[in-house]
């Protein structure tokens, strides 16, 4: 990986609260879920919706704050293509999300006693699910002019693809919603998150 990249892990590296902080979070709004004995189809919903929203924002926010400070200005003055920026960057803070989110799978995993082969497909599944949601982060991050319209932006967007695939009801199957949701690589997080916590 080039420079983008290694600015990603080193300014990372550099923030240790912020880093423990996107640990903590989740690991205790998955743990209040838990310990609160909710359905496991509600558990599901709030733990797909919450990494949908960890990934998407955490990609979002930091690209618009750094757009308005100019620094990305200065990477594209620097001779690197827009791409390269987008495409390292996407893929370091899509890594840096599924480390963050480790222990909370964990507590997952260990909580609803999954086994081996459930938590193997748990991880594959959330990876997927943060690769895009990180993807859909900076794509709103790129098209909104300011931190505030990324906010709004990526709340929206997040939600519709959520909605597409199928995580707040189940369409009947053959239908357009059906193939639709297929198509919504946040369908299979969701299932993989169903799976580990033994929802129906």
């Amino acid at each position: 990986m080039g420079a983008v990249w290694w600015l990603e892990w080193r300014q990372a590296a550099r923030r240790a609260r912020v880093f423990a902080f996107s640990v903590a979070v989740p690991l205790l709004l998955v743990a209040a879920v838990a310990l609160g004995r909710a359905p496991s189809p509600h558990a599901a919903l709030v733990f797909t919706v919450l990494f949908t929203f960890f990934g998407t924002f955490g990609a979002g926010i930091p690209w618009a704050r750094d757009s308005e400070r100019g620094i990305i200005h200065r990477l594209l003055l620097a001779g690197l293509s827009p791409l390269r920026v987008a495409g390292e960057r996407w893929l370091a803070s899509a890594l840096l999300d599924a480390l963050q989110l480790l222990p909370t799978l964990a507590l997952i995993a260990y909580w609803y006693r999954a086994d081996g082969a459930v938590v193997a497909r748990l991880l594959v599944g959330v990876a997927i699910g943060l690769l895009v949601a990180n993807a859909l982060g900076i794509l709103v991050a790129v098209i909104a002019r300011s931190l505030a319209e990324t906010a709004l932006l990526a709340s929206v967007a997040a939600l519709l693809l959520l909605h597409a695939a199928g995580v707040f009801r189940t369409p009947e199957p053959g239908t357009l919603a059906d193939t639709v949701r297929r198509a919504v690589p946040f369908h299979y997080m969701h299932e993989a998150i169903k799976g580990a916590v033994g929802a129906p």
